[in-house]
């Protein structure tokens, strides 16, 4: 038996070798985030009011919308870095890196500058339709939230270096000791102080700040030493480069946050922020599938991007075709999910926040429909095959707001409005990045992107 599992183990290739040990690794340590995070619900809803909850999760969506600006720029390095480490070329992974981080930095004063001013400007309240006696008290909170976001744009980039270096698991072990950290808090305020909505977002917005400051100190002095940034190393002639394609990331994390994130928001503002709490505890739920699916799915960026460089189609193909296998087993997965969501609702939650069947059912589909399209996405994504995803995108947004619009106000479908147009989105992105998928193998060309790269 012990010389099969080997024979199994040399047959393996090294890049998918390496994929799996990051899967391994990540799925204890997402494990236990996702754990941890199931926690942290049950204490918050039994530390503060229904209705601040549910406040706390608007305000939880609102921050997801500014996330894409991190994501952006750290998906418009992360390509590039996969082809400098694999050459070595650690003079223009430092410039491209200290770059990145001088363009973080600089969106992160000017959104701080935006946030700061928005209290004069946006009662928040008043836009998000959140009910609350202390409107001064909220509007605060959630300036000071943002705030507290945007200056973690300066310090994220490190995530970016890891999964670029195929690193998942060290990522993964970063968020586990930020959620951690913050559930041990939340279960100690909760002993010793009075329900406060503002000490939720003390917690929230110093924790993480703290951690990604300790993780870019530890690794830019010891694995990535060599890259570290430094002023003397910025280039403003990369400036367009790395704006163009972190542009390009920019309106699809725009999309996918209007689509993906972004229905705790329509369903304050058409519904009010007590319809909230019902979505975001059956979200969280279902999303474990999404979120472990996950953990699988984020090396295969890198290492497609890897193998489109060396035109290995025959491992892009069969990995492929494991990879929809396993969604298939996840379908059925999300199936049974579904048929014990009640029963489990009822031991997590109680009886405190009732959760509709219906919005149950729709959420079943939507994530059904992301985990297929996830298998074409990265690959399209770490092909950098942007240009049709992004007209179709385009295509997609135009859309995706009418038809929330009549989800809510015609067919009176409430929360679940939010999850349909969610699963029409998923099935018509992934038709598009299907066709992107059959038109690289069919072709057998090296994305231009990375030729161009190389040549340089």
């Amino acid at each position: 038996m012990k010389r099969f599992f080997i024979q199994r183990i040399n047959r393996i290739d090294t890049r998918s070798l390496l994929v799996y040990r990051n899967i391994i690794e990540s799925i204890f340590l997402k494990g236990a985030s996702v754990l941890i995070g199931f926690v942290t619900v049950t204490l918050t809803v039994q530390y503060i009011p229904v209705n601040d909850f549910g406040i706390w999760m608007t305000i939880t969506f609102l921050t997801s919308w500014f996330s894409l600006v991190d994501v952006s720029f750290g998906n418009g390095l992360r390509n590039n870095l996969v082809l400098f480490f694999n050459h070595g070329d650690d003079t223009s992974a430092r410039e491209h890196i200290s770059t990145l981080y001088f363009l973080s930095a600089l969106c992160a004063l000017g959104l701080c500058l935006l946030f700061g001013l928005a209290p004069g400007l946006v009662d928040w309240t008043t836009l998000l339709h959140i009910t609350s006696d202390q409107p001064a008290r909220i509007n605060a909170i959630i300036t000071y939230t943002l705030i507290g976001f945007s200056l973690q744009l300066v310090l994220k980039p490190i995530n970016s270096i890891l999964l670029a270096d195929q690193r998942t698991a060290t990522v993964a072990r970063i968020m586990l000791l930020i959620n951690a950290l913050i559930v041990v808090l939340i279960y100690l305020v909760s002993v010793m102080s009075t329900p406060s909505l503002l000490l939720i977002a003390h917690i929230s917005n110093t924790v993480p700040l703290l951690v990604f400051a300790l993780a870019s100190v530890y690794f830019f002095r010891t694995q990535y030493a060599r890259v570290r940034p430094a002023f003397r190393h910025i280039r403003f002639e990369l400036t367009g480069k790395l704006l163009n394609v972190s542009g390009q990331f920019f309106f699809l994390q725009l999309i996918s946050v209007l689509v993906f994130t972004s229905g705790g928001l329509f369903i304050s503002f058409f519904l009010g922020s007590g319809h909230v709490a019902p979505f975001s505890i059956a979200n969280k739920y279902f999303s474990l599938l999404t979120f472990l699916y996950g953990i699988v799915i984020t090396p295969y960026w890198s290492a497609f991007t890897d193998a489109c460089v060396k035109q290995d189609i025959d491992w892009i193909q069969e990995t492929m075709r494991r990879l929809n296998r396993l969604s298939l087993a996840m379908a059925a997965l999300a199936l049974l999910m579904f048929v014990v969501a009640q029963p489990v609702f009822a031991f997590w939650i109680g009886p405190k926040i009732p959760i509709p069947v219906g919005l149950c059912g729709w959420l079943t589909a939507y994530v059904i429909s992301f985990i297929f399209l996830s298998n074409y996405n990265y690959f399209v994504n770490g092909a950098g095959q942007l240009g049709p995803l992004v007209r179709a995108s385009l295509i997609g947004a135009v859309l995706y707001v009418p038809l929330n619009y009549l989800l809510f106000r015609y067919a009176q479908a409430g929360p679940a409005s939010v999850v349909i147009a969610g699963t029409i989105w998923n099935c018509f992105l992934l038709i598009v990045c299907v066709g992107q998928y059959r038109r690289f193998i069919h072709n057998r060309a090296q994305p231009s992107v990375y030729a161009d790269l190389l040549s340089h």
